[in-house]
């Protein structure tokens, strides 16, 4: 994905001097995170006097499945300059357990 910020406002400074951008650009930081995790777990007692418990537990990573892209190339004169390459979170997950407790 290119064009994460407008990269013709930015110029190489002279040599031996200090470019006049300000410390910290808002455009060109990356994504904030919004993730949703859930986890669900039932416990079922069993046996003589509820003595043994089996749980199931289901645990669900980002939900929504949105997508979260990695920070784009800072380095200025280098092909990867403003643009995103990567994902930085993974898709949707979803993991099942049975656990037997005594």
């Amino acid at each position: 994905m290119s064009g994460w910020f407008d990269s013709s406002v930015f110029s190489q400074p002279a040599p031996f001097t200090f470019g006049n951008t300000g410390r910290t650009l808002p455009d060109v930081r990356g994504h904030g995170i919004n993730n949703l995790d859930f986890g669900l777990a039932k416990n079922n007692r069993f046996g003589p006097e509820g003595r043994f418990n089996l749980q199931f537990r289901s645990e669900f990573f980002n939900v929504l499945n949105r997508v979260r892209f990695g920070d784009p190339g800072l380095s200025f004169g280098t092909p990867q300059f403003d643009i995103v390459s990567r994902q930085a979170n993974s898709p949707r997950l979803i993991q099942f357990a049975l656990k037997l407790l005594f």
